[in-house]
């Protein structure tokens, strides 16, 4: 009996492993976990789908890749039995890990066994002891985390080399991944960087060159030509990526770490440091750059931001308000010496248009400013009556809170809906009217309904929660509308209350987004 009800599973074997949570043993190794669980599968006669391995990845949060290909393969029907070395292994976070046994395991007929904990759902349910262990290893989590960053904060104000991936230019050495090498091919391109920026060639036009002789970004060096698809364009060299080298002190043979940290070993929100308690330290590897080539680029930096910046000194009424339709990115201000005006053009097209990444958006501004004055003012002063100008700027407007609300609502009831008919399909198979296999089916179908019905209340509990109350948002947009139809020069302020963003497509269309409700028109 027990054989086939063993043969009845298909497992997933899940082993994960983390230097971060202390786990330094030999007996917690990826190939003794492994070892570990294909004997007992086989001494069970346990059928395994597939093993799921995450080696490096802290159990204090589930954002492993791993572990959410199991969660994928239990949602598409092909495990229902998860079996690990111990509870640890699963996770050390008290609150996501009793979640998953006690909730979604069940919630997916998935049977848990974590082996070393005598723990088995399909035998002894929910074990008493089960709460205490999950608090020990959280606990033992949290005691961990600090003596890790205890410990590295010792190796970074000894100045040894504490981060993932070594800076562009240089390589971990062989000997000691603690510290830093000259990379034989791309420290040269380091040294070429600073010297073209001393002899006078502008950060732009040094990205522009590197860019056309084919030479790797640092991104595409880190991720050796691997790039993660949210990268923009990676293979070209962007103005920032050469100030960001300019500015970086490891070039001149010193290490400054611990800028940033995680709040806390279950969050990924990371603060600043302040610089007085960042840990700097010279002479601990190769300089690739001198102390005087270095402060001579900065100062020549230094230069060029003080007269941007002074160029920049005008706050423009439309300022980070407009935007391109054809690529979303922000359109910039600057003035046009041959025309003798000020006009805007999409950023990405300014920056890279020798890679045709955009098209020219270009527009006069002062243009754009007052056709942007003159719609909002003609539709603002057709109507009289303060009520019907209401109506009409907020007809498209709904509270969001109440709109995420009824999304719930609606997702509840389809729930009820789906066990409703479970229940039905229990009775048509007590009285014959299906067998036992078509029930298994259907019944499965509505249980993943209502899986993918709770994934989406979860999804937009947290829309919930993050949207900001805005209460008061009708009151304040109608104040700004009622002070700019008193006043003839509006204000920066007054217009940040009104206008969203304007989109600007390459036919020069114009696209009005109010704070609340939309307009669109054509210039």
């Amino acid at each position: 009996m027990n054989d086939i009800i063993s043969k009845s599973y298909k497992v997933g074997l899940y082993i994960r492993l983390s230097r971060e949570d202390g786990d330094d043993l030999e007996s917690e190794s990826i190939t003794n976990q492994r070892n570990l669980l294909e004997f007992y599968a086989k001494e069970n006669d346990f059928y395994v789908y597939d093993e799921y391995v995450d080696d490096g990845f802290s159990g204090c949060n589930f954002d492993r890749p791993s572990f959410k290909r199991m969660i994928r393969d239990i949602e598409n029907g092909n495990i229902n039995c998860v079996i690990t070395k111990d509870l640890s292994r699963l996770g050390r976070d008290f609150i996501e890990t009793g979640r998953y046994i006690e909730r979604y395991f069940p919630e997916h007929n998935v049977r848990y066994i974590a082996k070393n904990d005598d723990i088995d759902t399909l035998k002894n349910g929910n074990d008493d002891l089960m709460p205490f262990r999950l608090g020990i290893n959280d606990m033992y989590a949290r005691d961990i985390s600090k003596k890790v960053r205890s410990a590295l904060l010792i190796k970074k104000k000894k100045g040894e080399f504490c981060g993932s991936h070594a800076p562009y230019g240089y390589i971990k050495s062989p000997s000691d991944k603690h510290v830093l090498v000259p990379d034989p091919v791309y420290s040269k391109v380091v040294k070429r960087i600073f010297k073209m920026y001393i002899s006078g060639i502008s950060s732009s036009n040094i990205a522009h060159m590197l860019t056309k002789e084919g030479i790797p970004t640092p991104i595409m060096v880190k991720y050796k030509n691997k790039v993660p698809d949210k990268e923009f364009h990676p293979e070209i060299w962007k103005h920032n990526t050469i100030t960001n080298i300019l500015g970086n002190q490891v070039y001149t043979g010193c290490l400054v770490q611990h800028k940033m940290q995680n709040i806390n070993c279950k969050s990924k929100k990371r603060i600043k440091i302040p610089k007085e308690e960042q840990c700097i330290v010279n002479n601990t590897h190769e300089a690739l750059i001198s102390e005087e080539d270095f402060n001579l680029a900065k100062s020549i930096k230094n230069r060029s931001n003080n007269y941007n910046s002074s160029r920049r000194s005008v706050d423009y009424l439309l300022s980070n308000k407009v935007f391109c339709r054809d690529c979303n990115s922000r359109m910039s201000i600057s003035y046009d010496k041959k025309r003798n005006r000020i006009s805007m053009n999409c950023n990405n097209y300014r920056k890279f248009s020798k890679y045709d990444l955009c098209f020219s958006h270009y527009i006069n501004y002062e243009k754009l400013e007052k056709t942007i004055f003159n719609k909002i003012s003609n539709l603002f002063s057709n109507y009289d009556d303060k009520e019907s100008l209401k109506s009409v700027l907020l007809k498209d407007y709904n509270n969001p809170k109440e709109e995420l609300k009824k999304k719930i609502k609606v997702c509840n009831l389809d729930i009820e809906k789906q066990k409703q008919k479970q229940d039905l399909l229990y009775d048509d198979k007590f009285n014959g009217v299906i067998n036992t296999e078509t029930y298994k089916r259907l019944f499965n179908d509505c249980e993943l309904k209502i899986e993918k019905l709770n994934n989406k209340i979860k999804s937009l509990n947290n829309e919930l929660l993050n949207i900001k109350d805005d209460i008061n948002k009708k009151e304040v947009f109608e104040n700004a509308v009622e002070n700019f139809l008193k006043c003839k020069n509006p204000t920066k302020e007054m217009i940040n209350k009104i206008i969203d963003k304007i989109y600007v497509t390459k036919d020069k269309m114009l696209e009005i987004h109010y704070q609340i409700g939309n307009e669109n028109f054509i210039n």
